[in-house]
């Protein structure tokens, strides 16, 4: 019902404003690591765009190690995803009065959502660039289409081109020569080679848990079974995948598999995984965080796709598994899943289409 005033709200909303030389500008994206991770080769194109500018990105606590390693970025502002996803509209009106003060030139609004391009207007920055997802950008002062039907870098992409910047397409991940040698060490302490990484959970973002996004962990615990035959694993994760890694590490020592499989969910940050996925010499994961930390640092990946499309979200290199299921992909343009019984889009991949490909 409220999209259907969107173009009647757009009435109301002074459009006309001319992209100058900023002296500040503001890049907002809430949501996940991937998400965030996924807008670097933006923040590189505003950057070459406009050299001298102070740029800042705003964030939640979520994400924000996806981005304060940046180099193009100048300073991070976090806020609690909770004032988001819980609607605490206290702390979001402190939030815009905090913005507000900084003044600055331009904004881009990453996020699809009305809601936050509202909020960059009464943040009452003077030139607010953002997507229109079928009517939702009628607050901006200039707009990108969104429909969904290409990759999400590529929508950042067109916003590049309408500020006339230079176009990068590669996401990048700053790796720090810290946890460069943090990686060296761990490898070296426990004599690991032929590393191959496995990211086995994800997709438990602030305010949606997408876990259908998820290949069963029992197809993950037989998938290693066969590799630590010729492979050391490392299974990655953040502190929300720690039960998850935990069951299989536990449930493969209970077989008798005391070979070499390392466990780090929840046990490294963000720059440890990304140094420590530097140097396997293959990534699997679900479509989650992990597997855009891997495209963001170049290392080699197997991405296990289901009810998203890897059109929208996969890697620009390596190798995508999914399955033609007639339902898939569900997930669709506002971020909703369509109700599922059965998964068969994951239940469907098998060890073997993984461990093909492994092979080829």
């Amino acid at each position: 019902m409220l999209r259907a005033i969107f173009p009647i709200l757009r009435l109301f909303f002074l459009r006309k404003a001319e992209i100058v030389k900023p002296r500040k500008i503001l890049i907002i994206r809430s949501g996940a690591i991937g998400d965030v991770l996924m807008t670097t080769p933006l923040i590189k194109s505003i950057r070459s765009r406009f050299p001298k500018s102070e740029i800042s990105y705003l964030c939640g606590k979520w994400s924000k190690e996806a981005i304060e390693t940046n180099h193009d970025v100048d300073k991070l502002i976090v806020f609690d995803d909770d004032i988001i996803f819980k609607k605490k509209l206290f702390r979001v009106f402190k939030l815009v009065k905090k913005i507000k003060k900084q003044k600055f030139d331009l904004c881009f609004i990453l996020d699809k959502s009305y809601l936050w391009n509202l909020f960059a207007y009464f943040c009452r920055v003077p030139v607010r660039i953002g997507f229109d997802r079928f009517g939702e950008g009628f607050s901006n002062t200039h707009n990108v289409r969104y429909d969904g039907s290409k990759h999400e870098v590529d929508y950042y992409l067109d916003i590049a081109r309408l500020i006339n910047a230079k176009v990068y397409d590669k996401m990048e991940f700053f790796v720090a020569k810290k946890d460069v040698i943090f990686a060296d060490k761990f490898f070296s302490r426990n004599k690991l080679s032929n590393v191959i990484g496995i990211a086995p959970g994800g997709a438990g973002n602030p305010g949606q848990k997408m876990f259908a996004k998820r290949w069963p962990k029992g197809k993950y615990e037989k998938l290693i079974e066969v590799l630590l035959k010729k492979h050391d694993i490392i299974l990655f994760g953040g502190k929300n995948d720690v039960e998850i890694t935990r069951e299989i590490l536990n449930n493969l020592r209970n077989k008798g598999l005391n070979n070499k499989i390392l466990d780090t969910a929840g046990k490294v940050n963000l720059k440890q995984t990304a140094a420590l996925m530097k140097k396997c010499k293959l990534v699997i994961s679900n479509d989650s965080g992990p597997m855009h930390l891997a495209v963001a640092v170049g290392a080699p990946l197997i991405a296990i796709f289901g009810p998203t499309d890897p059109k929208r979200f996969g890697p620009r290199k390596g190798v995508v598994l999914r399955k033609k299921i007639k339902c898939t992909p569900c997930y669709d343009v506002y971020g909703r899943f369509r109700k599922c019984e059965d998964y068969r889009c994951m239940e469907s991949i098998s060890v073997d289409d993984i461990l093909a490909n492994i092979r080829r």
